[in-house]
């Protein structure tokens, strides 16, 4: 199957190799040159911004147990799938995202947790993940409208007077995307807009992950504005709204999004993926006196970003939390 990445870098090497072909076949070498080079360039930075839309690569399988079920919900963008189990009377739902190349079988312990305590749980897989379609273009931005979508379409499996109240719960990848959608006051989840939100090392910016990419590759330096401009504007191209992003900024907090709601970070401390400056970028953006009293952020040392399915620490400072918000309300 064709890679759809690679379709404009292939494009420019045939200019390039078509410019070589007529400059030996003309009389004008030093037109068909110049063509050469610019072809070629043009080629070089379609390469380096392909091969920075990265795809997860090979699956995780989803959850399955007995008592959890499955449904999937056609979006625009793909296929989604989700696990999910539900309480037989009206009770508070998590609707829970996982992080990059995991699935639902990644987040199912903190999912028995929540049910046991008699929560409705909905696992969403992103797409290109678990039991999932794909995406050619793979984005956060057409994954978070995906994951809206399913929200949208939720009643088909649960009906709106059995949910008590909706929380988002994000872990790495799926914290960026809740980011977004807490903060579109449109964005409902079975019916319901979002209450509250529990952000597990968060991704809060892509200008990092863009850099860590850019190194990887070997982007040089000289390129590197230029390919961050190719790179928005395919962007702009895979989600159907050219001139829709035009700065990396935007697809950092607070531009990317900042939900004025209750939430808790629970932080991988260390955080041997992400780093701390995501965590950092969380605290900062809200200490502004606008956002005094809705964070509250615990560094955990037994917390570890990837694998951490069970962790006593992490679930005690989500019982807290939860407790806490349940007093404020009463």
């Amino acid at each position: 199957m064709f890679d759809h990445r690679f379709f404009l870098p292939a494009v420019w090497v045939s200019c390039a190799l078509f410019s070589v072909i007529l400059g030996y076949l003309t009389t004008q070498p030093i037109l068909f040159g110049v063509t050469f080079v610019i072809a070629s360039i043009n080629a070089i930075l379609e390469l380096f911004v392909g091969v920075s839309f990265l795809l997860p690569g090979r699956r995780k399988p989803s959850f399955q147990h007995e008592d959890w079920l499955e449904s999937t919900f056609q979006t625009q963008e793909c296929t989604m799938n989700t696990v999910y189990k539900l309480q037989n009377g009206p009770s508070p739902l998590l609707f829970i995202v996982h992080g990059w190349r995991s699935s639902s079988r990644s987040i199912a312990d903190r999912c028995i947790w929540f049910s046991e305590r008699g929560w409705h749980v909905i696992m969403v897989e992103l797409p290109n993940h678990g039991s999932s379609g794909s995406l050619g273009h793979w984005s956060a931005y057409r994954s978070l409208k995906a994951v809206k979508a399913v929200g949208q379409q939720l009643n088909t499996i649960v009906s709106n007077e059995l949910i008590t109240s909706v929380t988002y719960y994000g872990h790495s990848m799926g914290g960026f995307i809740g980011l977004r959608l807490g903060t579109n006051q449109s964005t409902t989840i079975g019916g319901h807009q979002i209450e509250r939100m529990i952000l597990e090392s968060p991704m809060t910016m892509y200008e990092p992950i863009l850099d860590e990419i850019a190194v990887s590759f070997r982007v040089p330096k000289i390129i590197r504005p230029m390919y961050r401009r190719r790179l928005i504007q395919r962007f702009n191209r895979s989600i159907g709204q050219p001139g829709r992003f035009s700065n990396i900024d935007e697809f950092n907090i607070p531009k990317w999004g900042k939900p004025m709601m209750p939430m808790l970070c629970v932080q991988a401390n260390p955080d041997e993926r992400l780093g701390m400056i995501h965590y950092n970028r969380l605290l900062d953006i809200y200490s502004d006196q606008d956002t005094e009293g809705l964070l509250d952020a615990y560094l955990l040392d037994s917390l570890r970003h990837a694998g951490a399915r069970k962790n006593e620490d992490r679930n005690q400072k989500i019982t807290e939390w939860l407790e806490e918000m349940d007093h404020s309300a009463s």
